[in-house]
């Protein structure tokens, strides 16, 4: 577990498959006998005892699930299904997991580490696009895509600038940088597409082809669907749809350590803080800090009004408190404020985390991922974006890890 803190955040089956399981059983016999000399072990060789949440609670959480306009609602404990549930009456089928695909995508990238396509988070992307090795782009790396600290330019809003290109790796490529590479984390859609065009460059693969051959296929997953550019190009951002049980068994090869097709290495540093900017995010996963409060003050909307965005600073002042993080996203939600119209690098809010509960990934609509790493439980919750309330406020169920954590409670 994360060590307590308070921190500051800057916001901004073919032959092919047959072949592929072959290598799979070779490289596991090759990586167990690594982990033997260099003391590793197997992650969840010696599993302890833990609670199983009682079917009252599963109850009320699937209770809440159906009254916040839920598509699928699934949880896992070591691997055990424990609830799966389709509850929006259109039956079992892939659903569109939104900004989840980058938890996935995550997974992906650890799959290329293992097989030695990639040496690992820290290579430089010029390693890979060459018009990069010049000016400040010589230094932006795996790692600053995968943690939001790129640096690149980047519209918040993905409709105004990302949907409307037909090629999203050439407009990460070609975006200005806005901030030094390391610096500052900032959301960035934009640059986490350019992932897909490092993991093509590095295996020779569309990024969804080398995932159906070196990921999906041998977890036996064949319902999906991942959503291309015009040029090609797997979205990184968003765009895969899975079943709400696929995308659980993924959570729970992260939980239980990648498995055999992850080495447990990068499952572990993709899982702590990756970054010296926040103490919030890993390689594309968020930590989770069930106890973690938010704090703004008078001087967090000076900070704000003072940076040009009279705007965000007037919405803030309703935010003014200390509050749990489902609170401030109601909050946020009620007076409309937009953190994304505040300017890169002013501190709008002081964050106390408290210690780290697990990992997750959230998305769209209220779409979620959550691993509670104590109670060895995966939570998917899944929202279809046709649904006639998908965009309701009940719908985005806010409080969604609050209610995950319940589980690990004694009832």
């Amino acid at each position: 577990m994360a060590g307590q803190g308070c921190h500051g955040l800057r916001l901004e089956v073919t032959a092919g498959q047959e072949d592929a399981v072959l290598r799979f059983q070779q490289q596991r016999k090759i990586r167990w006998a690594f982990n033997l000399i260099l003391g590793l072990g197997d992650h969840i060789a010696q599993p302890k005892a833990v609670r199983m949440p009682t079917q009252a609670q599963l109850d009320r959480l699937l209770e809440k699930a159906r009254a916040t306009n839920t598509s699928t609602l699934v949880v896992m404990q070591r691997g055990q299904v424990l609830l799966d549930e389709v509850c929006d009456g259109r039956g079992r089928r892939p659903l569109e997991t939104m900004s989840v695909t980058k938890a996935v995508l995550s997974l992906l990238v650890g799959r290329a580490v293992t097989l030695a396509y990639l040496p690992g988070p820290d290579v430089p992307i010029c390693t890979f696009y060459p018009e990069w090795a010049q000016g400040q782009k010589k230094h932006i790396t795996l790692r600053h895509l995968l943690t939001h600290t790129s640096g690149l330019q980047n519209v918040p809003a993905a409709p105004e600038e990302i949907y409307p290109s037909p090629d999203f790796v050439q407009l990460a490529l070609c975006a200005e940088l806005s901030h030094a590479p390391g610096t500052t984390f900032a959301y960035n859609n934009k640059a986490v597409n350019l992932i897909c065009g490092v993991l093509e460059r590095a295996t020779g693969q569309k990024a969804d082809d080398f995932a159906a051959l070196e990921l999906f296929g041998p977890l036996g997953i064949t319902e999906w669907h991942w959503t291309r550019d015009r040029a090609g190009h797997p979205h990184g951002m968003s765009g895969l749809a899975l079943t709400g049980g696929d995308l659980a068994r993924l959570g729970e090869l992260a939980r239980a350590g990648g498995g055999s097709l992850i080495s447990a290495a990068w499952l572990n540093d993709s899982i702590q803080p990756a970054t010296t900017v926040t103490q919030r995010m890993g390689l594309l996963w968020a930590l989770w800090h069930a106890q973690a409060r938010y704090e703004i003050t008078a001087d967090h909307v000076e900070a704000v009004g003072a940076s040009g965005a009279p705007g965000p600073a007037k919405a803030l002042v309703q935010l003014q408190g200390n509050h749990s993080r489902s609170a401030l996203t109601t909050l946020m939600r009620q007076f409309h404020f937009d953190p994304s119209q505040v300017p890169s690098g002013v501190q709008w809010f002081k964050e106390c985390l408290g210690p780290r509960t697990g990992f997750c990934h959230d998305g769209w609509l209220g779409q979620y991922l959550a691993v509670h790493e104590e109670a060895q439980l995966v939570a998917v919750r899944q929202v279809a974006w046709d649904h006639p309330e998908a965009q309701t406020p009940v719908t985005g169920w806010p409080d969604f890890l609050e209610r995950v954590e319940d589980l690990a409670r004694t009832d």
